[in-house]
């Protein structure tokens, strides 16, 4: 009797186990959670308010962030006789900007490293709410713990 080449039904089916037992661990690997998207969402604002104001001071001009809940971005402009826009950053990965108590959206950083428009600006993904806290004397800009809706 002859033997045929190929595979038998078991082992082909030992190689697709195999298979998508890596390709599972690499989807867990890299997709990220909606905690850290939100982190990082947050983190990457409090970056662009430490650029704005580093630039002011350097620049001695006033660089302002635009807060824009309904679009769900914001705008790094330099305040001026024209409006010069460094950048405009879009909201990801399902994080929203909901709202500020800033007034009018807008935290401007003045050559001397301080703030007109201190308050706080919240954001959350559905499942996670944090926001962040800007204070008007030193400029700075706090991250507040998230916390489960």
């Amino acid at each position: 009797m002859k033997r045929r080449k190929g595979f038998t039904l078991l082992e082909l089916s030992i190689v697709l186990a195999v298979i998508a037992i890596f390709t599972g661990g690499i989807f867990v690997v890299f997709r990220q959670s909606p905690r850290s998207a939100l982190e990082n969402a947050s983190l990457q604002l409090r970056a662009d308010m430490r650029y704005a104001q580093r630039r002011a001071i350097i620049d001695g001009q006033r660089i302002d962030i635009m807060l824009e809940p309904a679009h769900n971005r914001y705008r790094v402009r330099v305040v001026g006789g024209s409006w010069e826009e460094i950048r405009v950053v879009y909201f990801q990965d399902g994080v929203r900007l909901r709202g500020t108590t800033i007034s009018g959206n807008n935290v401007e950083f003045l050559p001397r490293g301080t703030i007109n428009g201190a308050g706080r600006i919240y954001l959350d993904n559905g499942r996670y709410s944090l926001y962040l806290t800007t204070l008007v004397s030193s400029g700075r800009v706090r991250i507040s713990d998230t916390t489960v809706n």
